[in-house]
């Protein structure tokens, strides 16, 4: 049932009633809204103890009766008079308005000389008085009057949201934007009662509407940015919540809308490609990161992540293109630290397939340590390059004879005194202390670890001629002792142990001031 369905509660005056009747019971309902009742007095009777016939009337008599009917015409008159003026219509004095936000509802020029346009602007007073069920009757006796008059409906909408009857006063504003989709007073209280029921994204659509049909309303313009800003950041506080309890489905989901709310939000991109990617769904989030980025082409964030997605995938020139952008707009010690892994993951690439089977092997040769050595440290090596010409005569067909050279000339490996490198002889735990320690004093600031500071071994004594590089070299945590603190030095060396030791030489350099 529509919102008009309660006129009839509001204006029944019972059933029909000839003219005059009708006229005293309107007269009586106005009194009633005034807050008063008037009663009348019959006119006075005049007796003469008898009531001749007029024909039998002498002429005095005549002329007394004369006298006083006119008296009593003259009470009559006077009695009516006095009735119909208490019965007037009093409007109510508005000092000061009791809902001063509301937009008055006003009477387009099309509806000028409506009937209903007095009860109305009557009605309206009511409502600002704080009368609200004078306004209500005054309302809805206009729409009795002319049933298409649209501002009364939007009175009554105003009475009801002054009520708290949100629902109803949506109804009643809807009823009448179905006679005049731009009347603004309704488009505004229709907004307002939205938002008291939380449907904030009608209420701003309904806003905007308003703003639509009349531009100059500034003031709500800026207040439906404001909304849309609060009701965007609401919905981004609920989508982050879902994110963080793992509900990605309903987090996903949240995020969905908010884009479709607010295409140009870039952020939102970033961190719905941040669910994709925890949940394994690549190509999804390189397809979001790009759309963040087309927003805003400075979102480092969106270049970083975007750079991960691309390592993770082995695509090193996009990775690197993306770390490059990403280190133009907030250089940090990080993204210089990933693309130097690029670097090393293409010279890692660039090697022949011997070298990246050093680490699955079961004892590493010297031609193999020279090579691992040699490409972790390659910098290092050719500064410490000495200009004497180093000869080897053993090594020219290994598949490492570069690294070979390099390591001899730089002093971290050697050749005996017949020139004679041994690459396939294989390399034991001393000699591998040795040529970590050399490799570590090679680099500027290095020093030799403090002796208080250097283990004792069961098998290995001070006085052997390999305790300080073992001793420096487990000080150091390049190497770890071996069962009940032996150290071992003739036993053989594993790739992965070899590898793990170059590692952690590799992070004690990059501690090193």
């Amino acid at each position: 049932m529509g919102p008009r369905a309660t006129i009839g509660a509001v204006m029944d005056v019972g059933p029909s009633l000839d003219a005059q009747s009708q006229s005293a019971s309107r007269q009586g309902a106005l009194a009633d809204m005034a807050g008063r009742q008037v009663d009348v007095e019959a006119p006075p009777t005049v007796l003469t103890g008898s009531n001749p016939s007029p024909t039998t009337r002498t002429g005095g008599e005549r002329l007394a009766r004369s006298r006083i009917c006119s008296r009593t015409l003259l009470a009559v008159l006077l009695i009516t008079s006095t009735w119909a003026a208490g019965c007037a219509t009093r409007l109510p004095v508005v000092t000061s308005a009791a809902y001063p936000s509301y937009p008055v509802p006003v009477v387009p020029p099309a509806l000028a000389d409506d009937p209903a346009v007095a009860e109305h602007e009557r009605a309206w007073l009511y409502l600002q008085s704080g009368d609200l069920d004078a306004a209500e009757r005054g309302f809805a006796t206009a729409l009795r009057t002319s049933p298409e008059f649209h501002p009364s409906d939007t009175g009554l909408g105003f009475v009801e949201l002054s009520r708290g009857a949100s629902e109803q006063a949506v109804a009643w504003f809807d009823d009448a934007l179905s006679r005049a989709p731009a009347y603004v007073p309704a488009l505004v209280g229709r907004g307002e009662a939205l938002l008291t029921v939380d449907r904030v994204s009608e209420a701003i659509a309904s806003f905007e509407a308003a703003v639509a049909a009349d531009p100059s309303l500034t003031p709500l313009r800026r207040r439906v940015e404001d909304l849309r800003f609060t009701d965007l950041m609401a919905q981004v506080t609920r989508a982050r919540a879902a994110r963080d309890a793992g509900r990605d489905d309903d987090a996903r989901a949240a995020y969905e809308r908010l884009i479709a709310a607010s295409p140009d939000s870039g952020f939102l991109y970033v961190e719905l490609a941040d669910i994709e990617q925890r949940d394994g769904h690549g190509e999804a989030a390189l397809r979001r990161l790009e759309q963040a980025i087309e927003r805003d082409p400075g979102a480092v964030v969106a270049w970083r992540m975007m750079a991960t997605l691309y390592l993770a995938a082995d695509d090193l020139n996009r990775g690197e293109q993306a770390l490059l952008r990403a280190e133009s707009i907030e250089p940090t010690p990080e993204t210089s630290r990933l693309l130097a892994d690029i670097e090393a993951r293409r010279r890692e690439a660039s090697r022949p397939p011997e070298y990246r089977r050093v680490e699955a092997s079961e004892a590493v040769t010297r031609g193999e340590l020279a090579a691992l050595v040699g490409m972790r440290f390659e910098a290092l090596m050719s500064e410490r390059t000495g200009a004497e010409t180093t000869i080897i005569t053993d090594a020219r067909d290994h598949w490492g004879y570069g690294w070979v050279i390099a390591v001899a000339q730089a002093g971290v490996m050697e050749s005996d005194t017949n020139y004679r490198f041994q690459p396939d002889r294989e390399v034991t735990r001393a000699e591998l202390a040795d040529v970590l320690i050399r490799v570590r004093r090679l680099a500027d600031g290095a020093n030799t670890a403090p002796l208080a500071t250097r283990p004792s071994f069961s098998d290995l004594a001070p006085s052997h001629l390999m305790y300080a590089a073992a001793s420096e070299a487990v000080a150091l945590g390049m190497l770890v002792p071996l069962e009940r603190n032996t150290f071992q030095p003739g036993r053989g060396v594993q790739g992965t142990e070899a590898v793990e030791a170059v590692e952690r030489l590799t992070r004690l350099l990059d501690e090193s001031p």
